[in-house]
């Protein structure tokens, strides 16, 4: 299976033996290509390219060719094929046509094209790159002169690739371009409760691979899609051939029956018209079954209730931290007052005084009157932060007491207590072995009735955490403005999804799921514009976009409830495997880090000066722990590196059409993808299956 541009490329030269001719091909139906690019020479060695129409429709063909001039005597000179180095052609699916040969002119010069066309799949600009050839010529005549290398590049083209035009385009127009017609053919016996075949085979000029199914509906039937086939023609220049689309039609009733006549519309963009094939009727005549025919249930979306709307818009989800910058800046500062206690040099060890209470309390120390008053000032303030020269007026230091837990008696003991110690501090007659007593009995009470706050937090570090939480919170919940209707967005915006609801009411539901997804590319983290188009989407039975829809709207809002029941009637599984979504926001987890983080740094400074670290270190665990639980999260949820596949079709062996076929992935499926290789994807599913899926059948899954 040759079907890569360098292995083309190479077995065209080895035919040849003397000259290689690459084309990259875009062209219109016709075929003609402008030989626009001057021809570039070389030892009379020319490489020239040219492209063919340089502006064309989104799927319409286009023909860039490389074309190889050699003359006679250069010719006769070469001793190996030449080495051409392609140029890649991204976002475009490419086909290899036949390769042309001039025949030898007087002086027996050789001219060799290679085709291939090309197909955009979405409108801009494409830049195709220049290609290479690379020959070697001897030095000499001799057959032992040494080689040298000669390089060739050709030019640069460029290409415009435009939406078909909107005048004049049918509403079941899917995207068809090219120039088709259409036949039927139904195998089978006509039985009730036996299916039918019925094919609908689709042939012209144009990339079959491109044609979307058509949908049909019989009254009299019931009908399923089975599988396409596709067969491309690469003879002519304009790329050709054929795609069929089965269905398995089971009649319901006995009788003359007639399968209507099938209508295809397509864009031919020669004529710049839109246009139709139509085929025609078949008659058939259902003989009755052996089984009963039963009534239909009522379970599709035309006959069953339809899935409740989101009622207005939610505003765009914060998807990072408020203030980023501040929180990245507190993060980075924490450490810090740890690290400068840390480098602090530890003082000398002065000898340790004792206390207030402690003074008191020996006896072997003798205290005067006034000394004894100042001791008892001390330690009282230092026990309950209470100071006696700042409560003086009546009352007011047995009411600092009692806001400090010491009960009324206490209090108002120490208040008599404080007056006679200032009368001792003057007078002679007062014993201080006797107040001395009454002092340490007093403190001893107040000690343990008075609040014990030395392990408590700092209420500054309280209300900061506090603070974090509530945070937290705000940025979790979707950032809706004040406005009308509760949310402030664009005026587009709200049209759509205003357009969006009144379609939807009206059982519209193909023109309500394009207002909802054209609302949703306005205000792409709003969840409630995806909700609502995985909604109109199911319901017009479009699961692909159901999935992208609901996908998104519940990676922006995964608390979100009323999305995974929805995801549930998918066929494909939403709910395991890289499709799942934690019902777990990941920024409420990462200020709840932030907040563990600076509460951790803050009692490693408490405890800097006390040896070591060592185990200490462990208080910072919860961050570390809720830092990367909140990172998984927002990778998963991010989803950059899965898409949903939009329409079924087999996984490829090698990045080929050619290439072996394997396991089907199922329309809505979500997957991994593990490599990118132009128009290709590397797809990864479960149960281990992998291989190589057209990029224009998948969806992007990427949240941002």
């Amino acid at each position: 299976m040759r079907h890569a541009a360098t292995t083309g490329v190479l077995w065209a030269l080895r035919r040849a033996a003397v000259a290689v001719a690459i084309a990259v091909a875009m062209g219109a139906a016709s075929g003609a290509v402008p030989a626009r690019a001057a021809l570039q020479a070389q030892d009379g060695v020319g490489f020239r390219a040219a492209i063919g129409p340089d502006t064309v429709y989104v799927g319409q063909q286009a023909s860039y060719t490389l074309t190889v001039t050699i003359p006679g005597e250069v010719r006769q000179r070469l001793r190996r094929n030449p080495v051409f180095v392609p140029p890649e052609a991204r976002a475009m699916l490419a086909y290899e046509l036949p390769m042309a040969k001039s025949d030898p002119t007087r002086e027996g010069a050789e001219t060799h094209t290679f085709r291939r066309a090309l197909f955009p799949l979405s409108p801009g600009r494409y830049q195709i790159g220049p290609s290479q050839l690379t020959y070697s010529l001897p030095q000499s005549p001799s057959f032992f002169s040494r080689e040298e290398d000669r390089v060739l590049r050709s030019e640069g083209v460029t290409l415009v690739a435009v939406e078909p035009p909107t005048v004049g385009r049918p509403s079941e127009w899917a995207g068809a371009v090219g120039r088709w017609r259409a036949t039927t053919r139904v195998e089978g016996s006509a039985r009730v409760g036996d299916p039918l075949v019925l094919t609908l085979r689709i042939e012209g000029s144009g990339n079959a691979t491109l044609l979307p199914r058509p949908t049909i509906a019989i009254p009299w039937a019931n009908v399923v899609a089975e599988d396409e086939r596709v067969v491309l023609d690469s003879t002519p220049t304009t790329l050709g051939g054929r795609k069929e689309f089965a269905w398995l039609v089971t009649p319901r009733e006995a009788g003359n029956r007639q399968i209507p006549a099938l209508t295809y519309h397509y864009f031919d963009p020669i004529a710049r018209v839109y246009a139709t094939a139509v085929t025609t009727a078949v008659p058939l005549r259902v003989a009755a079954g052996d089984l009963v025919a039963m009534p239909t249930r009522a379970t599709s979306a035309t006959t069953a209730a339809p899935l409740a709307l989101r009622a207005q818009l939610e505003g765009p989800v914060r998807l990072s931290l408020p203030w980023r910058w501040a929180w990245l800046a507190a993060v980075l500062l924490a450490p810090l007052p740890w690290a400068l206690t840390r480098l602090q040099r530890r003082a000398p060890r002065a000898a340790r005084q004792k206390s207030a209470s402690e003074r008191i309390a020996d006896v072997r120390e003798p205290l005067a009157g006034g000394e004894l008053r100042s001791l008892f000032a001390s330690a009282l303030a230092a026990r309950t932060g209470v100071r006696l020269d700042r409560a003086t007026a009546p009352g007011t230091l047995a009411a600092a007491l009692r806001r400090e837990g010491v009960t009324p008696e206490t209090s108002r003991d120490v208040e008599a207590l404080r007056d006679l110690l200032d009368r001792s501090a003057y007078a002679k007659s007062a014993k201080s072995s006797d107040l001395r007593e009454r002092v340490k009995a007093v403190l001893a009470r107040v000690a343990s009735e008075a609040r014990d706050a030395r392990g408590t937090l700092p209420r500054a570090l309280v209300v900061f955490v506090a603070a974090g939480f509530a945070a937290a919170t705000f940025a979790g919940a979707p950032a809706a403005a004040q406005g009308s209707g509760g949310v402030r967005s664009s005026a587009e915006t709200f049209r759509a999804f205003t357009d969006g609801h009144t379609a939807y009411a009206g059982r519209d539901y193909v023109r309500a799921r394009d207002a909802f997804l054209a609302a949703a590319r306005s205000a792409p983290r709003d969840p409630a514009t995806w909700a609502n188009l995985g909604t109109a989407a199911w319901q017009a039975g479009d699961t692909a976009t159901a999935v992208l829809g609901w996908q998104r709207a519940l990676r922006l809002d995964p608390l979100a409830r009323d999305l995974r029941p929805r995801l549930e009637r998918v066929r494909a599984p939403q709910l395991r495997g890289v499709a799942r979504v934690w019902p777990v926001p990941p920024l409420p987890l990462a200020l709840t880090a932030l907040a563990c983080w600076i509460v951790g740094w803050w009692l490693l400074m408490r405890r800097a000066r006390r040896g070591p670290l060592g185990w200490r270190l462990v208080v910072l665990a919860p961050a570390l722990l809720c830092a990367g639980a909140a990172y998984y999260l927002e990778e998963r949820l991010r989803a950059s590196d899965l898409v949903v596949i939009a329409s079924s079709t087999p996984l490829r062996a090698l990045p080929a059409l050619g290439a072996e076929q394997s396991a089907v992935p199922l329309a809505g499926e979500v997957v991994r993808v593990r490599e990118h290789r132009g128009v290709w994807l590397r797809i990864e599913l479960d149960a281990q299956r992998a291989g190589w899926y057209p990029a224009e059948r998948t969806y992007p899954l990427v949240r941002d």
